[in-house]
């Protein structure tokens, strides 16, 4: 029963793997004020941390959106729907959220299994 911690803080660890299963949270790091590039910059960081972990986008089980602004869905659902392994979708959901740093217009966590 491993559990290998990527870049562990004192607070969080950047993800987790256990069972061959990764768990990330990812966040934008391009902050322009537009739901659809932090978007697009939140799903790239999955794709950097799915790499580094042995995975990729066609292997995330389970993916929730954090969404600040609900009027924001149609721009964050152009930028998934770019992005998005065709035949490989995950389980998601979307939820409005307060989130904790105000800059963030979304944060997404996923579910994703490790490659064999």
């Amino acid at each position: 029963m491993t559990i290998t911690r990527i870049d562990p803080e004192e607070r969080w660890s950047e993800a987790v793997i256990h069972n061959n299963v990764i768990y990330y949270t990812s966040v934008p790091t391009n902050l322009e004020n537009d739901a659809y590039i932090q978007t697009k910059s939140a799903l790239a960081e999955i794709d950097k941390m799915l790499a580094r972990a042995n995975s990729d986008k066609s292997h995330i089980l389970d993916a929730t959106l954090f969404l600040v602004n609900k009027n924001d869905f149609v721009a964050m659902n152009k930028a998934w729907n770019e992005w998005v392994a065709k035949g490989s979708a995950p389980v998601r959901c979307t939820v409005q959220a307060g989130l904790m740093k105000k800059e963030y217009l979304i944060e997404i966590k996923i579910v994703a299994a490790v490659k064999n």
